[in-house]
């Protein structure tokens, strides 16, 4: 065996072995809702969310956004939305499917923080006091990462209007955001 074929082989061994444990807590998770491997796959909308699934996993390593990504897909096809509005539950999934667990930690924050206004001054300087107390990140590491997280289509940016009371001062969370966070606290509410 040359060693351009021995490392070929070990890739996909190291490969197998890194992405197995990530469908074993998808697995896990669909199992506790009472579904089997083959219902997460059994129609062409579940199979396109499915490998949707395996591309962001590819792309992230810690277990708190493996759990979180699993939780969207389990709860989108709890929703019945997998199969009636397949788009919107692959939309919501691509949208996480690069994700930090930093920049997971910063919109699970932001959805606590939803009750005060975000787009106030204070709601928002509450916001950014709670990211320090609790992430331990600047307010200039949380800016900067709040605009990166605009690729998501998960949050919203400042903005100034053309009056002063329609100035919004912090970053607010989409629609996307709410059907996102749905399809996790549908999937954790039948999970309890």
């Amino acid at each position: 065996m040359s060693g351009a074929e021995l490392m070929l082989k070990s890739f996909g061994l190291a490969y197998r072995g890194y992405m197995e444990w990530k469908f074993e807590r998808l697995f896990l998770k669909a199992k506790a809702h009472g579904m089997t491997e083959d219902e997460l796959c059994n129609s062409d909308h579940r199979f396109s969310l499915y490998m949707r699934v395996g591309r962001a996993f590819e792309a992230c390593s810690e277990k708190k956004v493996i759990d979180f990504i699993s939780d969207v897909m389990v709860g989108g096809i709890r929703s019945g939305e997998a199969d009636e509005n397949s788009d919107l539950v692959q939309m919501a999934l691509s949208s996480v499917s690069n994700l930090t667990e930093t920049e997971l930690n910063l919109l699970l924050l932001m959805r606590e923080h939803r009750k005060n206004d975000l787009s106030s001054r204070d709601g928002y300087q509450n916001y950014l006091q709670d990211v320090e107390r609790h992430l331990f990140l600047t307010r200039t590491e949380t800016t900067g990462i709040l605009y990166g997280l605009l690729r998501t289509g998960l949050v919203l940016p400042p903005d100034t209007g053309p009056w002063a009371e329609s100035t919004i001062y912090g970053f607010r969370l989409t629609s996307l955001a709410d059907t996102l966070f749905s399809y996790v606290s549908l999937c954790k509410r039948h999970h309890q």
